[in-house]
């Protein structure tokens, strides 16, 4: 019989990793990869070093899982971990970061809340996307996901580019209607990068 991993705890879940349980590890990069993904972002500003940030860090999870020391909760541990690792890579790359000691100084559960907060945003954008028009999410993915210019994508979709630009402002109004204006573009930039990644 196979395990229902959706009832188990986080611990149980890592004990599954220890044994190289796939399924288990895949339930647990299901459940902390956004936040994650967010929270280097946040110190990255740059979508490919937070990606490989959190992969280094599932990595070393499922590595070292059996001699883990974790004393507290695991959402605190893989958050502090995505920090240290952002902050690694970024002092490599510059030499030495000269806001280091801030961030360091800055409180993990404020960082986590900020994360959840995120999201919460993107759960609302992906909601507003999947309630515009076909024709309407089409455009905007080419656009944003795509890097389409307008001329391009009313050439392919063979639609003015007029049609383009009212598909845009419309899927930018419904989705400021949901998610407010709290820098909505930078949030359909972070949202789109999870569309079509499997897990």
């Amino acid at each position: 019989m196979e395990t229902d991993f959706k009832m188990l705890t986080d611990n149980e879940i890592l004990q599954a990793i220890s044994s190289k349980n796939q399924a288990a590890f895949d339930k647990l990069y299901i459940n902390y990869y956004k936040k994650l993904y967010i929270i280097s972002f946040k110190y990255t500003r740059n979508q490919e070093l937070a990606e490989e940030v959190v992969h280094d860090v599932f990595i070393k999870i499922w590595n070292h899982s059996g001699n883990l020391n974790i004393t507290q909760s695991l959402s605190s541990y893989l958050s502090k971990a995505v920090i240290n690792t952002s902050l690694n890579v970024l002092k490599s790359q510059k030499g030495l970061f000269e806001n280091q000691g801030r961030y360091e100084r800055e409180m993990i559960n404020e960082i986590e809340e900020e994360a959840e907060t995120l999201e919460e945003r993107l759960i609302n954008i992906e909601r507003a996307i999947q309630l515009l028009p076909p024709q309407c999410q089409k455009v905007l993915l080419m656009s944003k996901y795509e890097k389409r210019k307008q001329q391009e994508i009313a050439d392919q979709l063979n639609i003015s580019i007029k049609t383009v630009k009212n598909h845009l402002t419309y899927a930018y109004k419904k989705i400021k209607e949901i998610v407010g204006n709290g820098g909505i573009l930078i949030l359909i930039l972070i949202f789109i990068q999870f569309l079509n990644r499997t897990f």
